[in-house]
């Protein structure tokens, strides 16, 4: 009984935690060079962090980033980010708008085939 408890407060916190203050986005994005998920994570981590970062400078930021790979070339990005004092609407609203655009990671480039954010 207490683990089922315990576990059971454990996941309707994080829930809470995540879904307050926080946007999540779901991108098709293409890198330049392409070199795999696993290699790509860091790069995309970056792009995604640094441009949320240039559009609200001086703020506390959180991003969270998974990739997956289709075999045309695209990528499936899910971020879920998070701006201190920032309502997370506006936050999507910002995101959406990279749509079109070119992100710049560490070591690819990030095209931004489409954008959207809930």
């Amino acid at each position: 009984m207490f683990s089922k408890l315990f576990f059971a407060t454990v996941f309707l916190a994080a829930v809470a935690a995540v879904s307050a203050e926080s946007t999540t986005c779901d991108f098709i994005m293409t890198p330049t060079p392409d070199l795999g998920a696993e290699e790509l994570q860091t790069s995309i981590n970056y792009a995604v962090g640094h441009s949320v970062g240039v559009a609200y400078p001086n703020t506390e930021l959180t991003d969270v980033n998974t990739l997956v790979r289709h075999n045309d070339g695209t990528y499936d990005v899910r971020s879920i980010i998070e701006v201190t004092n920032v309502p997370a609407a506006d936050v999507g609203a910002t995101v959406e708008a990279w749509e079109g655009t070119v992100l710049d990671g560490l070591s690819a480039q990030w095209a931004v085939g489409a954008a959207n954010c809930f």
